[in-house]
């Protein structure tokens, strides 16, 4: 009887594991799409895109005020982070600060992707547009900077702000486009002297590249931040910058 029931669940035992063989693994998942607000400001069809990327813990609207302060015609695009944070959103998943270098970079690499595409989707929905400009602020600036640095083709000019500036250009970068990097000098979570110091590399490459810093601000905007902001967008927007 003992021997009988001992066949009975090795048998049981391998037939269950032929038809867990037997089972493919399931494909992981592809990222739901992103979430985002578009429409047209200060004229029906504008010549100039902005794209606008919040902090995170924030939301789209964080850019409304500052969008209708810029007083120039422009399509906007702003999108949302895919993941809940606080009273917002964020746009990679809670691992990310403790990823390597490495790890971080490839995070900002695979959303930048992400939203290069939206950028295509929105050229190709409004062919009147001409210009490109990206911006954000802490994990938005990561995200403006990255567009710049990966898809010259598509972006025109960017204000990172509150950026860590990861990744090294693999092309070079058109000498028409800009980039100006904005950052408080008393920010404790990038430290300004290494900003300085990336950006006077990346600008010895080739890269067309500055950086404007504010005494007291830290990890934060402005009222002087916000208004060179706003100028330098501007320029950006209508295809003025020198």
């Amino acid at each position: 009887m003992r021997e009988s029931r001992t066949v009975a669940v090795l048998l049981a035992v391998s037939l269950l594991g032929m038809a867990c063989a037997s089972v493919p693994h399931a494909a992981p998942e592809a990222p739901s799409p992103l979430i985002f607000k578009s429409e047209a400001v200060g004229a029906p069809k504008p010549e100039a895109l902005l794209v606008a990327l919040h902090y995170s813990g924030s939301t789209p609207a964080f850019w409304d005020e500052h969008i209708r302060s810029l007083g120039v015609p422009v399509r906007t695009l702003l999108p949302q982070g895919p993941r809940p944070r606080r009273d917002g959103f964020t746009w990679f998943q809670a691992d990310h600060e403790g990823k390597t270098l490495e790890g971080k970079t490839e995070d900002v690499e695979r959303m930048a992707e992400r939203l290069a595409e939206l950028i295509r989707e929105a050229r190709a929905s409004h062919p009147e547009l001409r210009r490109v400009v990206v911006t954000g602020f802490s994990y938005g600036g990561d995200l403006a900077w990255m567009l710049a640095l990966r898809h010259p083709e598509l972006v025109d000019a960017a204000v990172p702000m509150g950026t860590r500036l990861l990744g090294e250009p693999a092309r070079e970068l058109p000498a028409s486009h800009r980039v100006l990097v904005l950052q408080g000098e008393q920010d404790a979570i990038i430290p300004v002297r290494y900003t300085r110091e990336r950006v006077a590399a990346l600008k010895g490459r080739g890269v067309p590249i500055d950086v404007r810093t504010y005494p007291d601000l830290g990890h934060d905007v402005s009222p002087a931040l916000l208004e060179d902001w706003r100028t330098f967008l501007r320029q950006s927007l209508q295809g003025s910058v020198d």
